[in-house]
């Protein structure tokens, strides 16, 4: 018995060392590589080893978890959980809330592995079963792979490997925000092992510090950097006041005083011309109220509030923040993306997902482990330097958190820390120094309970993980063959993935609608293939509707394949419900207004492009299409005063513009258009062509065949044509 119940321990101990290297893991077969293939690995690595846990605790009682009143990290992190069960159970949509999506691979399912590695942690790496030894093991492994990481990102910053934001580095993480809150972490976790170890072996330390902070500065991840500077200004103050030795008190306060004189000096610089040059120095300069950025922050977050408001006590759900981005939309937001599913604010998305009760139940991981690290510090066994750095650690994150949202390699570094904490508690606990904890009564029984636990362990990570894997790859290869122009497999690789019914589905359906879109608009493809292609992506879409009921992003879907199915009344009809739903949204109506365009009902066009124009008249696009509408009904007076108003001439290049004149056969003014989007586009041989056939409508003869020998110079294969078309019209005739 003992040999098995050592055996399982290592296995457990073996799969705990692998979580590490979750960073590292990007998978190219699936959907969102970056995102999936980690949250995939976690999930069945935590599937494994807590199903093998429950086996261990079965038998030997040092290692089931200690529910008492003195770990409260261990309360509040099961009241937490508990918190965003009972929010998912009410939640707006359950199913979205379970189980989330690609793009975020959070909600319950998430939280509930994130839990469940938590119990295991603190079950199996406390001192009766290898204790500190093991902490210590662990943590230097997750260093060793944050230096992989760093030197990645080192790699992006010399060119030897692309970045996939720009010029800001985010090496595997595929996002400069996630990497830049994973070196704080390190960087926080360095320092406690450069301050506490004793042996020559801590400065090794230091040049991991070195590296992992000029990768977070070239993230150019603001949250996280003054996250990161708050952090190290409260661990200086903390050192001063606690550190036991005099010259770590003076290094700290010459350290304090250095953070703050750079601070200093940078605010008076900020408009110089070092910093406007530099990418992260101007980022910083550039904060102001009146910034893009911030001023969407600010309303999102005052959206946010509203959504609170409507459902205070348990929100709305894990996953749902988009009803809330929709229904409290506000017009200023057509500068940003269309589709917030985060407050950009971890603790809005936790207020507004989860309630004033998941808010506290959140603050309440932070303020307890915080607790624990200072109150019962020597009764524990942490060392001044452990409660310095954690603190300023989870402080760190905190501000982080503050303007931007988790990831799973943020949440999962969150609990380990929360985990640890936790362990040394339960290691406090008299229970824990039992020696003969091998409970050898009902071995039959227990056996029993083993088996049923291995084979829902078997049946779990099935069904968690299979479908969904499977579903992502039908997604990529999808998307090939539609690189290939093959659209029979394309629709055969949708379908599979579709019917998989598992997490990707709704993923499926979306590009499914942007495929039948495509599809619909292109003349060379067979009729047969178009209609069930068509159809079917309908027939999804309404199906997505019926269980994400009063989301308007599925709706908006629908209504753009009717409309490039020419099933215009259907789109209109469904386009309006998503407006009374969401009446700021501009693109809704926009969409209207082309049901009613491809109608010909152009005085309803008219009517609902102007209340989307009216929403903000800042926004351009609707400004174009207000413009647009205007001229397919006649009424050019209106249009040219919109123009002028808005761009101080009346001829815009805009091919919306351009096709309503063209409707209206309004040549003379197709013809000024066509000549400034020649200027503006010399080398487009399209313009030059359709000024050449313009010319002639206005019987500019000679310059239609300037225009036409432009296009063969440009296009040499169309000589022979141009040619034709040039003696034709020098005949007196209109090819």
């Amino acid at each position: 018995m003992e040999k098995f119940l050592k055996i399982i321990r290592y296995l457990i101990l073996g799969g705990i060392f692998l979580i590490p290297f979750i960073p590292l893991v990007v998978s190219s077969s699936l959907f969102f590589p970056f995102i999936t293939g980690k949250n995939f690995f976690f999930r069945i690595l935590t599937e494994i080893i807590f199903g093998l846990w429950l086996i261990l605790a079965i038998y030997d009682k040092k290692y089931r978890p200690k529910f008492n009143r003195q770990n409260l990290v261990l309360i509040f992190a099961s009241v937490f959980i508990f918190i965003l069960i009972l929010s998912t159970i009410f939640s707006v949509n359950p199913y979205r809330s379970f189980w989330s999506n690609y793009e975020r691979m959070e909600g319950l399912v998430t939280f509930l592995h994130l839990f469940a590695f938590f119990l295991v942690l603190i079950s199996v790496m406390n001192p009766p079963a290898g204790g500190e030894k093991l902490w210590k093991w662990f943590f230097n492994v997750l260093l060793d792979v944050s230096v992989i990481v760093g030197i990645y990102g080192l790699m992006q910053f010399g060119g030897v490997l692309e970045t996939h934001q720009g010029n800001r580095l985010d090496a595997t993480l595929g996002n400069s925000s996630y990497l830049a809150i994973y070196m704080v972490f390190h960087i926080f976790l360095a320092l406690i092992y450069l301050f506490r170890t004793k042996e020559w072996y801590r400065w090794f330390y230091l040049p991991v510090i070195i590296l992992e902070t000029i990768v977070l500065y070239y993230t150019a991840t603001r949250g996280a950097i003054l996250g990161f500077i708050g952090g190290l200004l409260l661990a200086a103050v903390l050192m001063v006041l606690f550190a036991a030795d005099r010259k770590i008190k003076i290094f700290s306060a010459v350290a304090l005083g250095t953070v703050i004189l750079l601070v200093a000096v940078f605010l008076i610089f900020k408009s110089s011309p070092f910093v406007s040059k530099s990418l992260v120095l101007s980022r910083f300069s550039n904060i102001s109220f009146q910034e893009t950025t911030t001023q969407s922050r600010l309303t999102i977050w005052k959206m946010s509030w509203e959504g609170f408001k409507e459902r205070p006590v348990l929100g709305w759900g894990l996953e749902n923040y988009n009803l809330i981005f929709n229904k409290y939309y506000q017009p200023i937001l057509w500068k940003q993306e269309p589709w917030f599913d985060r407050a950009h604010n971890v603790f809005f998305d936790r207020l507004t997902t989860n309630g004033i009760l998941g808010l506290l139940s959140y603050f309440g991981l932070f303020t307890c482990g915080i607790y624990c690290l200072w109150r019962k510090r020597d009764e524990i066994g942490f060392s001044v330097y452990d409660s310095i750095f954690i603190t300023s650690m989870f402080a760190a994150y905190f501000v982080h958190n503050f303007f931007v949202f988790d990831n799973i390699v943020s949440l999962i570094l969150f609990f380990i820390f929360i985990a640890y904490i936790s362990s040394k508690i339960n290691a406090h606990n008299k229970q824990d120094k039992i020696q003969n904890s091998i409970d050898a009564s009902n071995l039959g029984l227990k056996s029993t309970y083993a088996m049923i636990v291995g084979i829902t362990t078997i049946f779990v990570v099935y069904f968690i993980n299979v479908p969904a894997i499977l579903a992502s790859n039908n997604l990529i290869k999808a998307f090939t063959f539609l690189q290939q122009g093959d659209g029979r497999n394309t629709l055969q690789e949708f379908q599979q993935s579709i019917d998989r019914n598992s997490l990707g589905t709704t993923e499926a359906r979306e590009h499914l609608a942007n495929f039948a879109a495509q599809v619909a608009k292109q003349p060379n493809i067979d009729a047969n293939l178009k209609k069930e292609v068509v159809d079917y992506a309908a027939s999804e879409m309404k199906k997505q509707i019926e269980r994400f009921p009063g989301d308007i992003r599925y709706m908006t879907f629908l209504g753009v394949v009717d409309n490039a199915a020419g099933r215009y009344d259907e789109a209109a009809e469904i386009l309006n419900e998503a407006i009374a739903l969401s009446p700021n949204k501009q693109m809704l109506y926009f969409e209207l207004c082309a049901s009613y365009l491809n109608k010909k009902e152009y005085s309803k066009a008219v009517e609902i492009s102007k209340k989307a124009f009216e929403l903000n008249k800042s926004f351009d696009e609707a400004r174009k299409i207000y413009v647009a509408s205007l001229i397919y009904n006649g009424e050019f007076d209106e249009a040219d005063h919109i123009l002028m108003e808005g761009f101080g001439t009346t001829i815009v290049a805009d091919d919306r513009i351009l096709k309503a004149y063209a409707e209206k056969k309004e040549f003379a003014k197709i013809v000024t258009i066509l000549e400034k989007l020649v200027e503006e586009q010399p080398n487009n041989f399209q313009y030059h062509l359709a000024l050449a056939a313009n010319y002639l409508q206005i019987n500019e003869r000679q310059r239609a065949i300037e225009q036409l020998q432009k296009v063969i110079e440009l296009k040499p294969d169309f000589k022979q044509q141009g040619e034709y078309y040039i003696n034709e019209i020098k005949a007196g005739r209109n090819p």
